[in-house]
């Protein structure tokens, strides 16, 4: 012990009673099981368990409530160390990590291509740097769905152990506050709260991973914890203080109860389109809260959490919660054609072996040590080599496995600029008197460019065009994902200044099928899928939009989708092997008939409503599927996608002819090029 250690030790040994040792719970074991196995599930069958992912909010009150206790028993006593709380710290957490993230690194490189090598050797070094959720904060723009991430699940373990070095000095320098100390880890606890809420609608990134707004989560945890102090004065009740009544409405099993209400409605109900954590976070959290502190005398405490396999598993929940994911991950990359629920099954019984294993040899015998700052300080050093090599990686200091060149032409059109403009808002495009004006999402903005070389390769057309659009912007707020009052305001633009005289024609055009069927997966782009209950109000706006521009004079357009295909994206096309020679292309065609299945659901909608305002409907399939057959490549072995959801730019100009009508005069004819 440090010797400012022992100062604050003899002063808070004079300040506060000593608490007595609370018993092992294995009902808070249990609850660990409650917590992984949701996730687990999640991730590997999302739709079995919709709201699994809530998982992590119940680790966050769990661990908070643990740490927590453990740092009260520690001031009770005067025995309070900032270096054996660590030290105790890296012995639990940092032997798993390491041998996953090791293993990783190492099938990361016989699967992973080069830009996902270096991706993978940032993530490795901001895990063991404890960081991954800042960084993923800085970088991305998703959690959800982020399969090609084999380390993303570790921004959870970036918030724990940024709790863990905050909330310790948080206490010790509250310590002498006594009742006070209380009701001002409360009010930052309702800080963070509002600031969850207050952040999850504009900025949701900064919601889901900064600890400022999942601090309540733990903090929460954590307060419950000041109540098991009390145990010793009060009849040795385990979680609550003696004014709390123990029978009722607000008895142990009510309060149980209701816990597991609530969770198992988080789990039900909750999904990953919500705006989360925000307000909907309250339910797991506030579940595992009243489930903590029911004690472990409720009926669901002994007969479900303490039940021996549910504690096995919250034993093995940590390793288990390390190693599934990476294993998803790493199969999906492999081959997403071959991801099939069979293998699904089989990765989670194999990260279950693996989590047992793990801690079996791996984390139970260096736990247990009694060497605990030899064993933390090895474990600290072998950390910062894993940090070093990640950041190598990263830096490309250490090579990735070598690709051949025909994959490295494929690859190469996914690292060429968006087909789109810079930036989105308002675009004018020629000189034209006449204007066009086409409104949409970034679907329909890729034709920018085709339709500027259009008017230049015509200098006497009368027609100019003018592009409003933004990415993601949808016809509905509820699709919207981000943004959704800058999609509102373009949209609102774009609807008054098609009243405007200079405007003749109108084109609209959207990712209906994403939007519609709900299905921006690009593993499963294409397949049959019914229409989201917001695909209705959806397209009563783009009927309103369409009527009131028919009823102005307008001459209305919309565009369809262009094939989607899940092996159409330059990505997609490239299968992996762990044996030579490591990567190849394999990118089959599509069928029109398929996507015209695929399509129908909302094509026969946006049928009648051109239809019903003698407006006319351009279809990409006719151009991009001759004779039938939609292809992803040309016939000079060129990808024809940038992604899954956007053709190159290079092939737009050259051989999109779809929209020249639009925009040209019926005396200028035929477009070179155009198809």
């Amino acid at each position: 012990m440090s010797s400012a250690s022992v100062a604050v030790a003899a002063a808070t040994a004079k300040t506060k009673p000593a608490a007595p040792h609370l018993d092992y719970r294995p009902d808070v074991d249990g609850l660990r099981a409650v917590a992984v196995l949701p996730v687990v599930i999640f991730h590997a069958f999302p739709e079995l368990i919709p709201g699994g992912f809530v998982g992590v909010d119940i680790f966050f009150v769990i661990s908070g409530f643990l740490i927590t206790g453990i740092l009260l028993r520690a001031l009770n006593k005067g025995e309070f160390s900032l270096l054996g709380f660590y030290g105790r710290r890296i012995k639990r957490i940092f032997p798993a990590l390491i041998a996953m993230m090791l293993t990783v690194f190492a099938l990361g490189w016989a699967v992973l291509l080069p830009d996902e090598f270096e991706q993978l050797g940032k993530h490795i070094a901001a895990g063991a740097a404890f960081v991954l959720n800042l960084s993923l904060f800085i970088d991305t723009n998703l959690y959800f769905g982020a399969i090609e991430a084999p380390l993303v699940h570790l921004w959870s373990l970036g918030v724990e152990e940024q709790f863990y070095f905050v909330w310790p000095l948080l206490l010790w320098a509250t310590w002498r506050l006594g009742r006070w100390q209380v009701a001002l880890l409360a009010a930052i606890s309702a800080v963070s709260f509002y600031l969850n809420v207050s952040s999850v609608h504009e900025d949701p990134l900064q919601a889901f991973y900064l600890p400022s707004s999942r601090l309540w989560e733990l903090a929460l945890g954590g307060l419950l914890a000041f109540a098991t102090q009390n145990k010793a004065a009060h009849g040795g009740h385990e979680a609550l203080p003696a004014w709390v009544p123990r029978a009722g409405l607000f008895g142990d099993n009510a309060r149980a109860n209701l816990g597991a209400v609530l969770l198992l409605g988080s789990f039900a109900f909750l999904h990953n389109k919500m705006e989360f954590p925000g307000w909907w976070a309250l339910a797991p959290v506030f579940g595992s809260v009243l489930l903590i502190s029911a004690g472990p005398d409720s009926f669901i405490s002994r007969r479900v959490l303490s039940q021996r396999w549910m504690v096995f598993v919250g034993l093995i929940s940590y390793p288990l919660y390390l190693w599934h994911w990476p294993l998803l991950s790493l199969a999906h990359t492999m081959d997403w054609r071959d991801y099939t629920p069979a293998l699904r099954v089989g990765l989670v019984a194999l990260s279950v072996l693996l989590a047992w294993l793990t801690y079996r040899f791996i984390e139970r015998p260096l736990r247990g040590s009694p060497k605990t700052f030899k064993v933390a300080g090895g474990l600290f050093a072998t950390m910062a080599v894993c940090a070093l090599g990640g950041w190598l990686t990263y830096k490309t200091q250490i090579p990735s496995r070598p690709i051949p060149a025909d994959v490295a032409k494929i690859l190469a059109a996914e690292n060429e600029d968006f087909p789109y403009p810079e930036e989105p808002g308002i675009l004018n495009i020629g000189d034209g008197a006449k204007k066009v004006l086409f409104i949409g999402d970034s679907t329909l903005a890729q034709y920018h460019g085709r339709v500027e070389k259009v008017l230049k390769e015509n200098p006497g057309n009368s027609r100019g065009a003018i592009f409003a659009w933004r990415p993601g912007c949808a016809p509905h707020d509820e699709i919207t994902r981000v943004a959704h009052a800058k999609c509102r305001q373009l949209l609102a633009d774009a609807i008054a200044l098609a009243k405007t005289d200079p405007i003749e024609s109108v084109v609209i055009g959207f990712s209906w099928y994403s939007y519609l069927t709900g299905n921006r997966d690009s593993d499963h782009v294409g397949e049959v899928r019914p229409l989201l209950p917001v695909a209705d109000p959806a397209l009563d706006n783009v009927r309103r939009m369409v009527e009131g521009f028919a009823a102005s004079g307008k001459k209305v357009y919309i565009v369809l989708n262009a094939p989607l295909n899940p092996g159409f994206a330059p990505r997609q096309m490239v299968q992996r092997t762990l044996f030579a020679p490591g990567f190849k292309v394999n990118s089959p065609p599509a069928t029109k008939e398929s996507l015209l299945q695929a399509y129908e659901p909302f094509l026969a909608r946006l049928r009648q409503i051109a239809k019903d305002n003698n407006a006319s409907l351009i279809d990409p399939l006719s151009g991009l599927c001759p004779d039938g057959v939609c292809r992803s490549i040309t016939k000079g072995d060129e990808p024809i996608y940038r992604d899954t959801f956007h053709l190159r730019k290079f092939y737009i100009l050259e051989s999109v002819g779809y929209i020249d009508p639009v925009v040209l005069d019926a005396s200028h004819g035929p477009v070179p090029g155009g198809r």
